[in-house]
């Protein structure tokens, strides 16, 4: 995985675990009040993430969707202060839990130009946020995410979840087209506070800081 890290000295870091095929930028509105330095995780071409959280006294974790399975694979041993979860769970390939296996399948199996465009514009719900999100200076390549998504894939289906992993909150869009509603909040109901949004899969444009997400 590819990592982008600002560090502005502080006692805290948030570490975020991106969404499939989805860049840095989409986060870099959120103001944080310079109270924590920030830790991007995306690009997940290796399950593989050598960092040195020991210099922090509270550590907030923050996924959104692929990105949930992701975290819980390399952050299990990393104490935390909180953990959320965005449009996603523990099990992104599940007909019950997650994105339905034949969709699943079938994203990566017809994943061309046109069908990039469809999926983004699922994930964006208006027209207004599908250009902004495409017209992002570091837009990912095709090929790029073609081959993130061909690794997640294999690892998904050979990698069990990590049912243990701790999850403080998990927010969910109630008009989420990529992660089923219904599939989010069974999986949720019996394991975490679940906090409900009017948003789509794509809600980062609805936050304007990163501790909206836990306080």
């Amino acid at each position: 995985m590819k990592l982008q890290y600002n560090k502005q000295g502080c006692t805290d870091l948030i570490v975020y675990f991106a969404g499939w095929g989805t860049p840095p930028s989409v986060v870099q509105h959120l103001d944080n009040v310079n109270k924590y330095d920030v830790l991007i995780c995306y690009d997940y071409q290796d399950l593989a993430l050598e960092f040195d959280f020991s210099p922090y006294q509270n550590i907030y974790l923050v996924a959104w969707s692929m990105g949930v399975w992701v975290a819980e694979q390399v952050m299990q041993n990393v104490q935390l202060t909180k953990a959320i979860a965005i449009n996603g769970t523990s099990y992104p390939r599940h007909d019950q839990f997650g994105i339905p296996e034949a969709i699943f399948d079938g994203t990566l199996t017809g994943l061309d130009q046109s069908n990039r465009h469809k999926f983004e514009r699922r994930m964006c719900q208006s027209r207004t946020l599908l250009a902004e999100y495409q017209s992002l200076a570091d837009y990912r390549e095709f090929d790029n995410i073609y081959q993130e998504l061909s690794y997640l894939s294999q690892c998904i289906c050979e990698i069990p979840p990590k049912k243990e992993f701790h999850w403080d909150i998990a927010w969910i869009g109630s008009q989420d087209r990529i992660f089923p509603v219904e599939n989010q909040q069974a999986y949720w109901q019996t394991r975490c506070q679940i906090q409900m949004i009017a948003a789509g899969h794509y809600l980062f444009p609805y936050l304007q800081n990163w501790q909206d997400l836990w306080r």
